[in-house]
């Protein structure tokens, strides 16, 4: 009866798993100052089909979820928000990472990715940030 109740609060916790994201670079430049994580932007837009997949299937994970907690996770939509002119994309997804400044700290990564991989781009990421 304990492994029941036990597994089932792991899968309420893990459909209830995101990231809390910030909605603007400026904000998140301030709070990476104080933390000393870098950040991560995404670039997404409506409709985009990767940029779904991204938000429902790989942000869901706990694994993710639990790497993201170590960095200042922004998201902008290339249609609505204001856009660090440093940054560009050629499509959607693009995801950045910086450090409090605005300096870019590791290569983009540039359309959806699985777990396993987005996983590994996070802690080459996470390897690389030199605060």
């Amino acid at each position: 009866m304990k492994q029941i109740f036990f597994y089932l609060l792991l899968l309420n916790l893990s459909l209830f798993a995101q990231p809390e994201w910030v909605r603007s670079f400026e904000e998140a430049k301030l709070e990476a100052s104080k933390s000393n994580k870098p950040i991560m932007l995404m670039f997404s837009k409506q409709g985009c089909e990767a940029c779904w997949y991204m938000e429902n299937i790989v942000f869901k994970d706990t694994g993710i979820v639990t790497l993201l907690d170590d960095f200042i996770p922004v998201y902008l939509d290339i249609n609505k928000d204001t856009l660090p002119k440093q940054f560009t994309y050629p499509g959607t997804p693009t995801f950045h990472f910086s450090d409090a400044s605005g300096k870019a700290i590791s290569k983009e990564l540039v359309g959806a990715a699985n777990v396993k991989d987005f996983s590994s781009k996070l802690n080459k990421v996470l390897e690389e940030f030199k605060p």
